[in-house]
């Protein structure tokens, strides 16, 4: 049973910790062999397969059962084809423009589609329950030190990160 779809690093932990077998998408085969050492089971460049949601649907044998979607209108068509009947997709960013969204797809599919802000005060003091009793630690991508904030930025958006990207500002 394949479960979840999550880009980010941190959801990538979560998910794993919970028990769900990963799905993960990037442009960069370096970022999806650091995903796979996170603990993801399947890995797609969407660079290299632009309908990666057909990849998605073959390799779960009918869709994963949640998604975690940071792209927005330019990727949410895919994730909602991705996604298996009664599914979930939880929209967490709106990294893309453009593309057309289609309901009817969602609709017979049944999907369940939330948008992500924060959490109420007894899901952070879970969530914080659930990091200490799997020991999860953040993914770091690179330290910068505050003389190099700009740097910082810049590599934030070249987008060759995967986790965060820190800017020390004490030694």
């Amino acid at each position: 049973l394949h479960d979840a779809l999550p880009i980010s690093g941190f959801a990538l932990q979560l998910a794993v910790a919970g028990g769900l077998t990963v799905v993960a998408t990037s442009s960069s085969d370096d970022k999806l062999q650091r995903m796979q050492h996170l603990g993801a089971t399947h890995l797609i460049n969407y660079r290299q397969h632009p309908e990666w949601q057909d990849q998605v649907v073959t390799l779960t044998n009918g869709g994963v059962a949640r998604v975690v979607e940071v792209g927005g209108p330019g990727t949410l068509s895919r994730s909602i084809l991705a996604t298996r009947q009664g599914g979930e997709i939880g929209m967490i960013g709106a990294l893309t423009t453009g593309g057309e969204i289609n309901p009817v797809t969602a609709m017979r599919k049944g999907l369940i589609m939330r948008g992500i802000y924060v959490g109420s005060r007894q899901m952070f003091e879970a969530m914080n329950r659930a990091i200490t009793a799997h020991r999860i630690e953040p993914v770091i991508d690179r330290v910068f030190p505050f003389e190099h904030a700009a740097d910082a930025y810049r590599h934030q958006t070249g987008q060759t990160h995967l986790g965060k990207v820190v800017i020390r500002i004490a030694g």
